[in-house]
């Protein structure tokens, strides 16, 4: 029995979906929309990492050690440095998501298929980065709930 639905897939070139017109247009959209907010999320970095250095130098000054203490465990510096290395982390997906949009902009315009794959590449990497970091964090939150429900636990 043949298989109706992959005839239709092989007809072009070695089975490679080709884009039409319209997907273009969808592409050229997404790549507008994926470049504002990769801007968006360049200015938060830069905010957060700013934020970082300013907490550091703030909650350091001779001004702060005079009123209430904050009660914290760790010092300002490891806060800071804390703070920053999440604005690090944060600005991987922020890049692959504007050289996605650059490029994308950039194979539309200029019918370049080698800015296609390029844009294409960043974009599996913003998945595959993206997928990696919701997989470290739901293990994280799964150890978190262990150790704090075996501590409950023990404590009752």
């Amino acid at each position: 029995m043949e298989d109706t639905n992959n005839s239709a897939v092989t007809d072009n070139n070695a089975g490679i979906p080709q884009l039409t017109s319209e997907s273009v247009i969808f592409l050229h959209k997404a790549a507008k929309w994926g470049k504002f907010i990769s801007l968006l999320g360049f200015i938060m970095t830069s905010l957060m990492i700013v934020a970082g250095i300013l907490m550091s130098i703030v909650l350091n000054s001779d001004y702060t050690s005079n009123m209430v203490p904050l009660n914290s465990p760790f010092s300002p510096k490891i806060l800071s440095i804390f703070y920053v290395s999440i604005a690090a982390i944060f600005l991987i997906p922020v890049s692959f998501l504007h050289a996605f949009s650059n490029n994308a902009i950039k194979a539309v315009n200029l019918g370049n298929t080698k800015n296609m794959t390029t844009s294409l590449r960043n974009l599996k990497n913003l998945f595959v980065f993206l997928g990696i970091s919701i997989l470290v964090i739901l293990v994280f939150y799964t150890l978190i709930l262990l150790f704090v429900g075996t501590a409950a636990v023990h404590n009752f």
